[in-house]
């Protein structure tokens, strides 16, 4: 074998390794949820609350009452289904919103910015499309004020392989007053640098 050729084979099986190991420590490092800090920081807590939320083509849309921890009315989940054109009934995903219902003036506190336009993390869009900035199925950990939203994907169907519409999804959903993931840290508990 010449000189030449056993540097070619040397140099591609060092890339071969170098990028197994690569994929390898991305694939450790995958996150297995999405955290984000709404806007909202004052100290209201909830009554803890879970449930599974059907939706489907007739039953699209949910509308759950979240409780403070005095048993009062505090927040609204809602769940809207999305579609691409009024017209057309085919849903290509949902979209979750938490709205304060002591203050209407903010019809979303699950982003973290007042102003909608700066949702760029998009964390209560369910999109099953390749494209979506956050995989349909994620976990997805919001603390609003002084408690937190869970929600998470568990189950979806296309209308048919290869179309982009849902005809069905199942949306696990937890409100709690204590950290999901000892793995987040807050603002509040990150140490200056």
């Amino acid at each position: 074998m010449k000189r030449g050729q056993q540097f070619v084979i040397i140099a591609v099986v060092t890339v071969a390794v170098v990028l197994g190991l690569a994929s390898a420590v991305l694939a450790q490092s995958e996150a297995t949820f999405v955290y984000l800090e709404s806007f909202r920081k004052g100290p209201t807590r909830i009554t803890e609350q879970s449930m599974q939320v059907d939706l489907d083509l007739h039953n699209a849309t949910c509308d759950i009452r979240v409780k403070d921890q005095s048993g009062k009315d505090r927040y609204t989940f809602a769940c809207v289904p999305q579609r691409s054109d009024p017209s057309d009934q085919r849903i290509t995903g949902w979209r979750v919103k938490l709205a304060d219902l002591h203050h209407k003036i903010y019809p979303d506190v699950l982003i973290s910015s007042p102003d909608p336009s700066e949702d760029h993390k998009q964390i209560g869009w369910l999109d099953p499309g390749k494209f979506a900035v956050i995989a349909l199925n994620t976990e997805r950990v919001v603390k609003v004020d002084n408690f937190y939203c869970v929600f998470r994907v568990t189950d979806s169907h296309f209308i048919a392989p290869g179309q982009p519409y849902l005809d069905h999804l199942t949306l696990d959903i937890r409100f709690t007053n204590t950290m999901p993931h000892s793995e987040i840290r807050t603002k509040q508990e990150k140490t200056p640098s």
